[in-house]
Formats: C-alpha cells, sequence, structure tokens
C-alpha cells in the first residue's frame, strides 16, 4: 500500500545506493555460497509526489526493473514500511545498470537489497541487518544472492537462517565470462531435480567441503578440487550450450576451475593468475559455438550494499 509524497515523519531525502553484483553456488555450494563482485548497480531514489523511473547506464535496454505494483522494487520498499507499521510513501528512481539481467549474477538481488536498503534509510535504520537479510530472503527465496549483495564478501548461508563469511584468498581472480543470450532463474531451477542418488549427494559434500577448506587455509589444491558439483550443474548444462567446453577452456587456460555462476548461463573462473588469457580462451571456446560472449575479471567486493549520499 502506497500514498503519494513522502512520509513527512521519516528521513525521506534523495539518496545513492550501490549493491553489487553476485555469483552463486560456486559449484557445490548450490543455494548455500554466494560473493560479491567488484561490478554494480546504482539506484536513486528522491521523495516525489508520483512514482518515475529513469533508466541509464551500458545495459539500460536491458533493465527489466519496473515500478509497477508488483514490482521487486516496489514490493520491497513497501515491505520495509510495512515491517514498522507505515504506508510507503512514493519515490522517483534513476537506475544505473552495469550488471546483465538474466545471465546468473544476482540482477535481481540488486533491486531487493537496493530498495530495502533505502527504504531502511528513510526510516532513519529503523531495522537491522538481520530483518533486513529475513526480508531479502523472503522476497528472493533463497539467500545465496541477497546476503553477499547485502553483506559483502563471501557467505556461506545455513538453512533456517543464519551465516558465516568465508575468508576468501585475495590473490584470486574471479573471471566472469557472460554469453550473450538470457536464461531465466525458473526455468533453471526447473531442471534441478527434487531428489538425487546418494553418491552424488556424498560426492557433493566432499567438494564443498575441499572448497570451504580451500577458501580457509588459502590452500589453491583444495580449492581446485572443490570446484565441481553433483547437484545441479549436470542437469543445467542442457540449457547452457557449449558449458562444457568452456568450463574446460578456462582450467587449460590456467584457472583452478571454473562453474556455473548462479543459475546461468554465465560461467566463472576462479584463477591466481592469468585472468585475461583465461577470459579470452572461455569466450573463443563460446564463439566455436556460435555465441558471442565478453569476460569481466572481478575480485571480491568487501561491502556489500551502501548508502553514498
Amino acid at each position: 500500500m502506497s500514498h503519494s509524497g513522502p512520509d513527512k515523519s521519516t528521513g525521506a531525502r534523495p539518496l545513492r545506493v550501490r549493491v553489487p553484483a553476485t555469483t552463486a553456488n560456486l559449484g557445490p555450494g548450490y543455494d548455500l555460497i554466494g560473493a560479491a563482485l567488484n561490478l554494480y548497480n546504482q539506484f536513486d531514489f528522491a521523495p516525489a509526489d508520483d512514482y518515475s523511473l529513469q533508466l541509464a547506464g551500458p545495459l539500460a535496454a536491458e533493465c527489466k526493473f519496473g515500478l509497477t505494483p508488483d514490482s521487486l522494487i516496489r514490493r520491497a520498499f513497501e515491505l520495509v514500511y510495512r515491517e514498522v507499521g507505515l504506508s510507503a510513501p512514493s519515490f522517483a528512481l534513476r537506475q544505473d545498470i552495469d550488471v546483465p539481467p538474466s545471465r546468473g549474477l544476482g540482477s535481481s538481488s540488486t533491486a531487493i537489497v537496493a530498495a530495502l536498503l533505502a527504504a531502511n534509510q528513510w526510516l532513519d535504520s529503523a531495522l537491522g541487518q538481520a530483518d533486513l537479510l529475513r526480508l531479502a530472503t523472503q522476497l528472493e527465496g533463497h539467500p545465496d544472492n541477497v546476503a553477499p549483495a547485502l553483506l559483502g564478501g563471501c557467505i556461506l548461508n545455513f538453512p533456517g537462517g543464519g551465516w558465516t563469511r568465508l575468508p576468501v584468498p585475495e590473490s584470486l581472480y574471479w573471471i566472469v565470462c557472460i554469453p550473450d543470450f538470457e536464461l531465466e532463474t525458473i526455468k533453471a531451477r526447473g531442471v534441478v531435480p527434487e531428489r538425487v542418488s546418494r553418491d552424488d549427494a556424498v560426492c557433493n559434500m566432499a567438494y564443498l567441503g575441499a572448497l570451504v577448506a580451500g577458501f580457509c587455509l588459502k590452500d589453491s589444491s583444495l580449492i581446485k578440487q572443490g570446484l565441481q558439483d553433483t547437484l545441479h550443474q549436470p542437469f543445467r548444462q542442457a540449457l547452457v550450450p557449449g558449458m562444457p567446453d568452456v568450463l574446460l577452456a578456462a582450467t587449460d587456460a590456467g584457472a583452478l576451475g571454473a562453474v556455473l555462476s548462479g543459475a546461468g548461463p554465465t560461467l566463472l573462473a576462479l584463477s591466481e593468475q592469468f585472468p585475461a588469457q583465461v577470459g579470452e580462451a572461455m569466450v573463443r571456446a563460446w564463439a566455436g559455438y556460435g555465441i558471442a560472449a565478453r569476460f569481466v575479471t572481478c575480485i571480491i567486493d568487501l561491502h556489500g550494499a551502501v548508502c553514498l549520499d
């Protein structure tokens, strides 16, 4: 529910929120692990008598964030106000888009987290971090993207709530190779089976243990061992043409390993060296399937969503 104009009882003022892209799963951490990257969407909120939207940035034409009553941004913003028993004011919004939508880089999470943070700022931080994460998870359906988008760093989430930060080695390059086609998350989730064999479950637990231990111990051999999966990638690769060959190209070029980023179709490689060489090899491998792609070399964003006012 909303009303026209800003609520004079709150600290409504022009506000800029920057939210990082995120990469989820990291292979074996299905719905559990996510990391924030130094690639951002920026949202400028301003009190207004009615809703208005302006799009900017290199990917503005691809943006899917509207301001209809059922949009993620409106729902998230209004959810914060409902938590404290108030109706939400209308606002003007400018979005600068650098995170490509429907590519497995947490685009929807940037919108959810930005709206939650902006509304909470207008309410003079009425809600704490735990409440914001709970609301973000409620809207997104799972925490693996929204948690690092809000908190920064690499986050391991626990079923039923709770999280811990994983100490990812600073020497790692996070190379995201983004193809020129989209994959809706709901479709990618639909191909993952409800049940897997005991052997596959045991195998995936070993991969996840190796990945977490590798991060904590800064052991590249364990990280390499852990960047594998038996729960979701074998089923999703049918939706991503050329995926096995692109992943192989990354490791052949020197990466420790490569995995599906979130639900895809973006592929993520982790490497201690030669990031451009790894990214270029992945782009070439996709070109062999007639698919244009580009790569971006990232590092971990440790801050998460921030207000820049």
